[in-house]
């Protein structure tokens, strides 16, 4: 039967003059990494009614198995209460409880026709790298003009697929039994002129951090680097700092390395600092790792020596493009109060590459650097075969004193082995400067 009804709709389609104009596109949505299920809405924007649609779409790569496609929104069953012919719940009457519309149940009219409307016809068909899909009503009902979704198609998301981007695109099969092309027809059977937009699925998402160890003085100011790990471009972020106990106080945030373009904001907001950041250019955060925020604080003079305290992030919001929200999740760390830290509040006047400390180290030391004026810098991490094993800092700053955390790991985030390192800070300006660490463990 579906062969049929899709030969049919497609000859008929082929056939006739293309009447009025309508969009279909595949909204993108995103999932965590182990979500096993995920549902993508499938969207139709009509400014004249639409008669039945027929189109495929594949995943690139296909990674997702098609477990389902059901009528959503504007094609699905009118709601009704499952209460029996009587209308009244708990009276075991004819037609209560069945999972089924009966004649005389309460129901909600959606259509605004007096009946009840159950759902579109919604078939599929899974081919080796997509899924063929017809839309239509067999009682010769049309959908109306809105902008709402028609279906949704359920995709399986195999546990080995993490920290991924799958597009999902509409495609004509030309080389099938049946060819199956991309149709929208009007409730008379004649083509409508169709704009079909792709979409993606994002697979696991984007880390926030800050540095897992760093570490002040009572009264001095400190600097440290809120970090991003993300696999799609970031158009904008979110989140709230929290310290406990709290001792730190935010003096000024800045856009650096991959965001050193954002406008960044912040505002005091239950006891927390709330970050906000934003290209107002229409830039974003390409994919990849590494700086994206500076936080100056000022850290109470009624810290105590050794006093550990704990950053925390809330309420962090990621989004995408389109303002797609993205998984995504902070990192925490520690700032110890050592009490013989000096104030460095004046600015440099020249670049300097700081000794790190703790040196030598287990599990992370922290690396202090100067930068008198805005500048292009890069601090790498080499083994004694002189091979780049991490690359620390890489982007522009401005005028300032900076510290940067080392936790011991690769480029790759394996942790390395114990012995001698140098570390390498070089500048746009022509500054170089080399200095040796030592991990123990």
């Amino acid at each position: 039967m579906r062969k049929v009804m899709t030969l049919g709709l497609g000859m008929m389609l082929l056939a006739a003059v293309a009447f009025g104009q309508a969009t279909v596109s595949i909204v993108s949505i995103s999932a965590n990494n182990g979500q096993a299920t995920i549902a993508v809405p499938i969207n139709l924007d009509n400014a004249t009614a639409v008669g039945g649609l027929q189109f495929s779409i594949k995943d690139v790569p296909n990674q997702l198995n098609v477990l389902g496609v059901a009528a959503s929104g504007r094609t699905a069953a009118e709601p009704f209460q499952d209460v029996g012919v009587d209308g009244v719940a708990g009276t075991s009457d004819f037609g209560e409880g069945d999972n089924q519309y009966t004649a005389g149940e309460p129901f909600t009219d959606t259509n605004d026709n007096g009946v009840w409307d159950g759902a579109f016809s919604v078939q599929y068909t899974n081919r080796d790298t997509s899924v063929s899909i017809l839309i239509f009503d067999n009682a010769g009902r049309s959908i109306p003009d809105g902008n709402a979704p028609i279906a949704q198609i359920i995709f399986g998301v195999p546990s080995t697929l993490t920290d991924a981007i799958v597009g999902l695109r509409f495609h004509e099969i030309n080389n099938a039994e049946i060819p199956w092309g991309l149709v929208i027809s009007d409730p008379d059977g004649n083509a409508m002129d169709g704009i079909w937009e792709n979409g993606q699925v994002t697979i696991g998402g984007v880390e926030v951090a800050v540095p897992e160890n760093t570490s002040s003085g009572p009264g001095v100011p400190m600097t440290f680097e809120v970090s991003m790990d993300n696999v799609v471009p970031v158009k904008g972020f979110q989140f709230t700092i929290h310290d406990s106990p709290d001792h730190l106080t935010v003096t000024s945030v800045a856009g650096i390395g991959r965001a050193a373009n954002f406008t960044i904001e912040t505002n005091e907001v239950n006891g927390g600092s709330m970050v906000i950041g934003v290209d107002t250019q229409g830039g974003e955060i390409v994919a990849g790792s590494g700086a994206i925020v500076a936080i100056t604080f000022n850290v109470s003079s009624a810290a105590v020596d050794n006093e550990q305290i704990q950053i925390s992030f809330n309420d962090l919001v990621v989004a995408a493009a389109g303002g797609l929200a993205v998984p995504s999740h902070g990192v925490g760390g520690l700032v110890t109060i050592y009490t013989d830290i000096e104030d460095e509040t004046t600015l440099p006047t020249d670049f300097a590459l700081k000794q790190n400390y703790p040196n030598p180290f287990n599990p992370s030391t922290t690396i202090g650097f100067d930068v008198p004026e805005n500048s292009n810098v890069r601090i790498s991490i080499f083994n004694v075969l002189g091979q780049e094993v991490r690359s620390l800092v890489s982007g522009n700053y401005s005028a300032g004193r900076y510290h940067a955390i080392w936790d011991a790991t690769d480029n790759r985030g394996a942790k390395v082995v114990s012995g001698v390192y140098f570390y390498r800070m070089n500048t746009d300006k022509g500054y170089t400067s080399t200095s040796k660490l030592v991990l123990l463990k």
